[in-house]
């Protein structure tokens, strides 16, 4: 097997985000972006300089015609994420460094964070680059020919995390899902199929964040 090396280091980060979405909290088009620039050096097991980088991205487009029921029209939900490690290839950076990905707000099908970058004795750790990406399409629903504060959605998440390129590994998960405007912020429910996993999960979130 192999183990993990100790490490610790010590960095400085600046980080930037813009909500450009018509409403703060139940959006239905607008964008938004973030990215984090951070520089440090490791101080254990040796001193040895690095650099880390990492944005994301979401953008609500409303698509087709405005629906005469509930007034509202379709969307789409574009996702997209990114990280990377920059550092000598034999330089120990600690694990709070690195990235890992997979869950409710990245690739659904597969649990919190469980994509990364594979040791030699099978254990999910961190890694020096990740991606991410979804697709998602939401669609107003009408209940008795009333306007409702439902959505349905179907969506396709992909994802990955790796130290190496050559050995990069793309984890996928397919769903459909509700969202419900509620009083006190949107609920999102849900049922992803992970592609490589090869199991069904269930995502729940209040609210919207960016």
């Amino acid at each position: 097997g192999e183990d993990l090396p100790s490490s610790s280091s010590i960095t400085a980060n600046y980080g930037w985000t813009g909500r450009y979405f018509d409403n703060p909290t139940t959006p239905s088009s607008g964008y938004g972006f973030a990215w984090e620039v951070g520089a440090g050096t490791t101080l254990t097991p040796a001193r040895e300089p690095f650099g880390r980088v990492s944005a994301r991205w979401l953008t609500l487009l409303e698509i087709g015609q405005r629906d005469d029921i509930t007034r509202r029209r379709s969307r789409l939900a574009l996702r997209a994420a990114g990280g990377a490690v920059i550092a000598r290839e034999d330089v120990s950076i600690p694990v709070t460094q690195l990235f890992l990905t997979g869950g409710d707000t990245t690739v659904r099908g597969y649990s919190y964070q469980s994509i990364g970058a594979r040791t030699e004795n099978g254990l999910v750790t961190g890694g020096r680059y990740m991606a991410a990406g979804s697709v998602e399409w939401q669609r107003p629903i009408t209940i008795k020919g009333n306007t409702s504060d439902w959505e349905s959605t179907l969506f396709l998440d992909a994802g990955t995390v790796t130290d190496n390129f050559d050995a990069m590994t793309v984890r996928a998960g397919v769903g459909t899902g509700i969202r419900w405007r509620s009083p006190v912020g949107p609920v999102q429910a849900d049922i992803a199929y992970g592609l490589q996993s090869q199991r069904l999960r269930l995502h729940l979130r209040l609210g919207f964040t960016f």
